[in-house]
């Protein structure tokens, strides 16, 4: 019963080779990309999110808002003021809400300008990570695309070799089952080639098939020179997070001397105050620590890719030498098909990992960079 399925299965690929060698539409209908082209580079795409589009839009009003926030704020300030003027009774209260509002006013201000610059951080990062991984798809098609031609090459070559009555069918069989699997490969790669374009052509605010042509290749950035300690201590002055939880606990506090003032320190909402401004400290500390774990954790993230991307790189020449030298021995008859194949294989596939292996390194200078500014996180008040 196997010895039947096995013939049926060889006849079936016989047919198969006798016939055309597998192909694939090109183009696949509906999908061609039109328009007059555009040309981008990176630098260009920057500057387009940075002056246009539903992000920086975003970030535009969310700037109008926020100083809407802190001409209330200056109002308040000006109402304690007043408070603090003719509620003579209740002096020391009074002080103290007119420091609380001096302290919001300041805070508003301040973070208007920081809140905005987070979300521009979150703009040029998302803009670079869209770019990059349309070229790294890019890439991802060259490569299968080269890899058809080489199963093809090697599938000619089988074939020759059979007529000279060097290998046997079975192995014309293996190097066209090869070739057809190159091609589904180089087939699959397209479409994602494809569905990438789409994707970027709606994060950057262009029809869905425009032709948009990215001009920067996927290649090695500069790993960034700013040492370790420099960004955490930078990190600690200009993170968001912590500007927010620090303005947090001064506000308790002030509101625990003011509660002070009112009520008896053994009352419920003057120990509720205190438990209130103890959970906030709590809170700064602990964020603190989170802030420098996060650039410690964003900082070796980027060695440790770096690191990868030289072994990416050794992997690729490596199996790319295995590879020729293995067609070689086939030729000389000192290598089987099989070993052949999984050494071109394996030499495909390194290729792949390199590019999708650069792109996250790419992606960690940027967050390593980005985690000793104000970072991303938006502060509300």
């Amino acid at each position: 019963m196997k010895m039947k399925k096995l013939i049926v299965f060889i006849l079936t690929l016989s047919l198969i080779v006798s016939g055309t060698v597998f192909g694939f539409a090109a183009d696949n209908t509906g999908m061609a990309f039109t328009g007059e082209e555009v040309k981008l580079s990176l630098d260009d795409a920057k500057k387009m999110m940075l002056t246009s589009g539903a992000a920086i839009e975003k970030a535009e009003i969310n700037l109008k808002i926020n100083k809407a926030k802190t001409k209330a704020s200056y109002e308040d300030v000006a109402d304690a003021y007043t408070t603090f003027m003719t509620m003579m009774g209740e002096m020391s209260a009074s002080r103290t809400k007119k420091q609380m509002a001096d302290m919001t006013y300041e805070f508003a201000k301040e973070q208007t300008t920081r809140n905005y610059d987070a979300e521009i951080n979150q703009i040029v990062r998302d803009t670079v990570d869209n770019y990059y991984k349309l070229a790294q798809a890019k890439e991802a098609l060259r490569i299968s695309t080269d890899y058809v031609a080489v199963q093809e090459k090697l599938y000619q070559n089988t074939k020759s070799k059979f007529n000279l009555c060097v290998v046997s069918k079975q192995d014309v069989l293996k190097a066209e089952q090869g070739l057809y699997e190159a091609k589904v490969n180089a087939e699959k790669a397209g479409n994602g080639y494809s569905t990438a374009r789409m994707g970027f052509n709606i994060a950057f605010g262009f029809g869905l098939m425009q032709n948009v042509t990215i001009t920067d290749a996927l290649v090695e950035a500069e790993i960034s020179g700013m040492p370790l300690e420099d960004a955490i201590a930078k990190a600690m002055e200009n993170r968001n997070e912590i500007r927010g939880v620090d303005f947090s606990l001064k506000i308790k506090e002030l509101v625990l001397k003011e509660t002070g003032a009112r009520v008896s320190r053994t009352s419920a909402t003057y120990l509720k105050a205190a438990a209130n401004v103890m959970e906030a400290r709590y809170l700064s500390e602990d964020t603190k620590k989170k802030i420098e774990m996060d650039v410690r954790m964003k900082y070796m993230d980027m060695i440790q890719k770096s690191s990868e991307i030289e072994l990416g790189r050794l992997t690729v020449a490596n199996a790319k030498e295995s590879y020729r030298l293995a067609v070689l021995q086939y030729d000389a008859g000192m290598a089987t098909l099989t070993e052949t194949q999984q050494l071109q294989v394996a030499a495909y596939q390194a290729e792949l990992n390199y590019y999708i292996t650069l792109l996250g390194y790419n992606l960690a200078i940027i967050d390593y960079e980005q985690s000793a500014t104000v970072g991303t996180f938006i502060v509300g008040f």
